[in-house]
């Protein structure tokens, strides 16, 4: 008798966990290696779109809506003008511009 219910809680067990294994909603589970491999990459910035308002100035980078002194993908926005931001990132500055995305005919 006990080995049937201890057999029975083990199957179960197992089926639970073969459940939680599949479930398409469970959040992934933290990995600290996955974390310090995407620091070693290099981070890239694409600017999307820049908005001059009388609120102030706001743009679209890496798909995240800034102004200026907040932080994307680990840069500062120093500045942002009618065609480009400029970023602090790691002690540098680096700048995004508008114009350079377009495609120009070369006539």
């Amino acid at each position: 008798m006990i080995r049937s219910v201890v057999m029975a809680l083990c199957l179960s067990g197992l089926s639970l966990n073969a459940m939680a294994a599949s479930d398409p909603m469970k959040p992934p589970q933290f990995a600290p290696a996955a974390v310090e491999q995407s620091a070693v990459k290099k981070t890239s910035f694409t600017l999307q779109q820049i908005k001059m308002s009388q609120n102030g100035a706001s743009a679209v980078i890496n798909g995240n809506l800034v102004k200026e002194g907040d932080m994307v993908s680990g840069a500062r926005v120093v500045r942002i003008t009618s065609d480009k931001v400029v970023l602090k990132y790691r002690q540098k500055l680096k700048t995004l511009s508008l114009l350079s995305n377009t495609k120009h005919s070369g006539k």
